[in-house]
């Protein structure tokens, strides 16, 4: 019999381990490879043996004998280490691939297929790209609802995502229909053993009028006892407004998600003095920032129509492109005319309408239910208490119940169905009371007054929370006022409002 060659991996890896020993040491080695300035010593019979493209530059005619070392063109100082790597050691270094592959994936993310990617990413460990993935679909879930990958969810990775703070949406009903268009697509089968899946919807964030008119009517949710009660939720959210603070959880939180931010544009600052500048606050962040300034310095400023510029009142009114550049750009539109108007952006001109009951300035105003709410004010003689709303479709103000305090230059915003009067000026002394008005009910209660008294205050509403131009911010689910980010300039009387970054 003839013998039997036995071959063993161990001598091949103990002569490679010694010749990258030799290499890294510089000993007997016979070439230098230099890449982006940055030299390798080499020996050129292991770079010969595993590369064709080395093995005829060594033996070829016209090779680099003589020159103190070879430049290679089109490779990385890094490449050629990863390289260097493999030929001496064997070793194969993935990483700088993977994260190739990675980066090209997220450059390719889209609405119809970033859950499918982030599944990819969680599969193969991909933390950058999952996070990237995960990002995207939050921020723009409702196109990512429509398409085939969200329907083909399995029902945990649904519920993950509705119960998502991150989601940017506002107001909740596309994350309902979003959830029903699933559930009507899943097998007859599987609907029954779905039971739970409303409890991650946040129903007392949708509007009164979408709950009687649309959860109600659905027959999914009027089938099941469970998901009737957390129907039931939603409506006692809205109209038993004293039960809120005791109905806190997940399913009355605001998302965290939408990228609002809160401009403050104008007012004055001491000596009555009018200014022009604008600042952004965002509340991801808690910081402020300054964007470019209104064209005219303007107080008593409602948004950026019209105002006082220390030498007569103005009509004309700017606006603002923030999806023009980075900080946005000011332009100017139709001026308004007198009294009661209305702005028609698609024609850019004004139109008249019907004159109030009473004529008085420094009193707030908030859309409400398609119905324009003015409040408190100055008539020229006292202050007032009362309250005026408009209805457009008959062309008529008509009076509700008055406030409990009589208030000038107090901030006004809508929350929750419900009307918010914040500080003002009663004839005596600032004011840091808080005024509810329910429009349903067309009746008042008090909140929890602000730990500041303040006048010619702007509010709005970010986040689900009354948010003060200038520090405090009111969480009407604990009837608790908090002290928040100052501003970088000193106003008041100022406009302010609430954006979405792009």
């Amino acid at each position: 019999m003839a013998p039997k060659d036995i071959m063993t991996n161990t001598h091949a890896k103990s002569i490679l381990n010694s010749m990258d020993s030799l290499g890294k040491s510089n000993t007997l080695c016979d070439v230098t490879l230099r890449v982006e300035q940055k030299d390798f010593p080499a020996h050129q019979i292991v770079l010969a043996a595993c590369s064709d493209y080395f093995c005829a530059m060594f033996t070829s005619e016209i090779s680099q004998k003589g020159k103190p070392y070879v430049d290679i063109q089109g490779l990385t100082a890094s490449t050629m280490e990863i390289l260097f790597d493999f030929v001496y050691t064997e070793t194969v270094h993935l990483k700088g691939v993977k994260q190739a592959c990675c980066e090209f994936l997220e450059s390719q993310l889209d609405p119809s297929n970033c859950l499918g990617i982030r599944d990819f990413a969680e599969t193969h460990n991909c933390v950058d790209l999952t996070q990237a993935a995960e990002v995207f679909s939050q921020k723009n879930f409702p196109e990512v609802v429509q398409h085939e990958e969200f329907i083909l969810r399995r029902q945990g990775e649904v519920e993950k995502l509705i119960e998502c703070d991150e989601i940017q949406m506002d107001p909740e009903e596309p994350v309902f229909e979003a959830v029903l268009s699933w559930v009507k697509h899943v097998k007859k089968g599987q609907k029954e053993s779905l039971p739970n899946w409303l409890q991650y919807m946040r129903m007392p964030l949708l509007t009164l009028r979408y709950i009687t008119d649309v959860t109600d009517a659905e027959p999914f949710i009027r089938c099941g006892l469970q998901r009737g009660d957390l129907v039931d939720e939603g409506k006692k959210f809205h109209l038993r407004p004293e039960l809120q603070s005791q109905m806190q959880g997940p399913r009355t939180r605001a998302r965290l998600g939408a990228n609002e931010v809160l401009l403050v544009a104008g007012g004055f600052r001491s000596q009555q003095s009018p200014i022009d500048t604008v600042e952004k606050y965002d509340p991801k962040t808690q910081e402020w920032s300054f964007l470019p300034s209104i064209t005219c310095k303007r107080r008593y400023v409602a948004s950026v129509i019209g105002g006082y510029d220390s030498r007569s009142c103005l009509s004309s009114v700017e606006c603002l492109d923030y999806t023009a550049d980075e900080d946005g750009v000011w332009y100017s539109v139709a001026p308004m005319n007198i009294s009661m108007e209305r702005y028609d952006p698609n024609i850019d001109q004004w139109s008249m309408l019907g004159d109030m009951q009473t004529a008085w300035e420094g009193a707030g105003l908030v859309v409400a239910s398609g119905v324009i709410h003015c409040l408190g004010g100055y008539d020229g003689l006292s202050i007032l208490n009362s309250v005026e709303k408009y209805d457009a479709h008959t062309g008529h103000w008509t009076n509700v119940t008055p406030m409990a305090t009589k208030c000038s230059g107090g901030g006004v915003a809508l929350l929750n169905d419900r009307i918010y009067v914040v500080g003002g000026f009663d004839g005596t002394a600032h004011l840091s009371s808080v005024e509810a008005y329910n429009i349903r009910t067309d009746s008042w209660t008090t909140a929890t007054s602000m730990t500041t008294p303040r006048c010619y205050v702007g509010a709005t509403v970010l986040r689900g929370r009354s948010l003060l131009s200038s520090t405090e911010c009111y969480d009407p689910i604990i009837d608790s006022w908090e002290v928040v980010t100052s501003m970088g300039t000193q106003r008041c009387d100022a406009g302010v409002c609430v954006l979405n970054e792009k």
